[in-house]
């Protein structure tokens, strides 16, 4: 037991179910509730310490099973984006180009993640915006939980506030982190030296390996308010932390300036990502853990699509626990590992373990990986879509 324990009996506001965190993970969580349960989701409540629409750290590729989970929990996709039908993968001068129409929705995560938000709020989700969440103290069989505004004494809490998740922090100190920085700007498209915009391509360059990075550049076609652009980043996964590491600003800059593209670092935005690990904790008593907060895959950082699948597998952990009266949700990580968010997870950490631990070459390793007579024909926009990392 890591949470502090209370005796207090200070009034708290009673709240069944307090979901932190109003990304994609928190909204589907929600959703998912609602469509199973609406009994339970009429007891639950979101906080955001943000106020919508704002903006996160995202390439914004939204794919495969993304459209899938929309589509399943009636969400009409109506916001601006770009559709996008080939990915190259780069290594060097080698390149293994996949092609698929409209793999790919690039979207803005200031529009996606407001449109899953008025969509729960307009089917009843209690919204808290502007609400902080700053301790949790275990009080008997509940939770109390305070904020900066309230106290809640809660049954279930859901910690989907991402990467950094205070959830995470209040429940385990001290657990080993596997995050993952990444680095990411925006840029009005050049059509000097962004042929992709016109291509309709995405370009994931895994050159930087041989300088010890364990992770890939990457090139995003986008419209950002409207405007031609290109989402330019880079990710180092960090699997395998012992080995030295890769000088990401140096790596960075390098490639910008091969796009024409001089600006200060103190001007790039970034942000960590959290891989899941096979050892990982991603439950207790009365509190679990979705999407970033309980951690996405290390190979390449697909992040959307399953933030949007962690919420099926915790509204079912949460119907069942209410079923049962049991909220030792000491079957929640064995549900993750096999709905098709773990297995997609174990398969890119095997990916990720050969490609950055120097095994193979990238592009040998992802054109098997993609060939597998076992995947469907859309696998790679499902296990792409939304790269959050990278």
């Amino acid at each position: 037991m890591t949470l502090q324990m209370s005796n207090s009996d200070r009034p708290s506001l009673d709240c069944s179910i307090m979901i932190v965190g109003g990304g994609p993970a928190g909204t589907s969580t929600w959703l998912h509730l609602q469509k199973y349960a609406p009994h339970l989701a009429e007891r639950a409540i979101l906080i955001e310490k943000a106020v919508f629409p704002r903006d996160k750290l995202c390439a914004g590729g939204l794919g495969g099973w993304s459209s899938d989970v929309l589509e399943s929990l009636e969400i009409v996709f109506d916001i601006p984006h770009l559709s996008v039908s080939d990915v190259e993968f780069r290594f060097g001068e080698q390149i293994y180009h996949h092609h698929q129409s409209d793999c790919f929705k690039v979207v803005q995560r200031l529009d996606f993640d407001h449109t899953l938000v008025k969509t729960s709020v307009n089917r009843g989700l209690k919204l808290h915006e502007g609400e902080m969440l700053i301790d949790i103290v275990r009080q008997s069989n509940r939770l109390i939980v305070k904020t900066n505004k309230r106290e809640y004494c809660v049954q279930i809490l859901v910690g989907a506030d991402g990467a950094l998740s205070m959830v995470r922090r209040k429940m385990m100190p001290g657990q080993k982190s596997n995050l993952s920085p990444a680095i990411q700007i925006f840029a009005p498209v050049d059509p000097q030296f962004d042929p992709e915009f016109d291509e309709k391509k995405i370009i994931l360059d895994f050159t930087f390996t041989i300088d010890g990075l364990q992770g890939y550049i990457w090139h995003f076609p986008c419209l950002k308010q409207g405007i031609p652009s290109m989402a330019h980043g880079i990710g180092d996964t960090r699997i395998y932390p012992d080995k030295p590491r890769a000088n990401m600003k140096n790596l960075f800059s390098h490639e910008l300036k091969s796009r024409n593209i001089c600006r200060n670092p103190h001007t790039w935005s970034s942000h960590p990502c959290r891989w899941l690990s096979s050892e990982a904790l991603i439950s207790q008593p009365n509190v679990i853990l979705a999407g970033d907060a309980a951690g996405i895959e290390p190979a390449l950082g697909g992040g959307i699509h399953l933030a949007l699948a962690y919420g099926e597998v915790v509204a079912w952990a949460i119907i069942d626990a209410f079923k049962k009266s049991d909220f030792s949700f000491s079957d929640y990580k064995p549900r993750v590992q096999n709905h098709m968010v773990g297995k997609s997870i174990r398969m890119h950490t095997h990916l990720a373990q050969e490609i950055y631990g120097g095994r193979r070459n990238p592009l040998d390793a992802l054109r098997e990986f993609f060939s597998k007579r076992y995947q469907s024909p859309d696998l790679l926009s499902l296990l792409l879509s939304g790269t959050s990392l990278f």
